[in-house]
């Protein structure tokens, strides 16, 4: 076999770091290369007048109104009927509420004037005194004059009235009820 020897084809004339690049001739400004020689540098443009635009500002397209839906302007109404109607509730229950308090003011003072009249009855109620008033005509009753009632039975109610109906007729009375008692509120 041949006897092959590495040749070192690029000769360096110094030694150090500078010695590992091949490229380096000595001098500190590097020489261009060929693809750098080819290119040449790009020609100015000519300076242009520079058109004066006029902005023009956007025009706004309005697009036209639409229809109305017929649900909305129902389910706004019915919405606000149901408003009108919780409101009035409220009011009521609000007026029910001071009735209450003013009545039970007024149950607490019954109570007591009952109380202190029962003592003043019971003072002027005295069984030795009408004895004396009355004399001997008073006497026991007989057990013919004695009546005794049997509540054994359970008690039966009958109420009659009218039947109301479930047709229109009562739509509109429930209606009128509800507006009737919406007018009363605000007077």
């Amino acid at each position: 076999m041949a006897n092959y020897r590495r040749r070192n084809t690029t000769e360096y004339r110094t030694y150090g770091s500078v010695a590992y690049a091949p490229a380096y001739d000595g001098s500190a400004v590097r020489a261009p290369r060929r693809e750098e020689e080819l290119r040449r540098a790009p020609a100015p443009y000519p300076k242009r007048q520079q058109q004066i635009r006029k902005r023009e500002r956007a025009r706004a397209e309005v697009r036209q109104a639409g229809a109305v839906a017929p649900f909305a302007v129902i389910g706004f109404l019915a919405v606000a009927i149901f408003a009108v109607m919780l409101i009035t509730s409220y009011a009521q229950l609000t007026v029910a509420n001071d009735e209450m308090q003013s009545l039970r003011k007024e149950l607490s003072t019954l109570k007591s004037d009952n109380a202190t009249l029962t003592a003043q009855y019971e003072k002027v109620f005295d069984l030795a005194a009408i004895q004396e008033a009355v004399g001997d005509t008073m006497v026991r009753p007989t057990s013919d004059q004695v009546v005794y009632i049997d509540l054994s039975e359970p008690d039966t109610v009958v109420v009659y009235r009218e039947e109301s109906g479930a047709g229109i007729g009562a739509l509109f009375q429930g209606a009128g009820a509800v507006f009737s008692s919406i007018i009363e509120y605000f007077r």
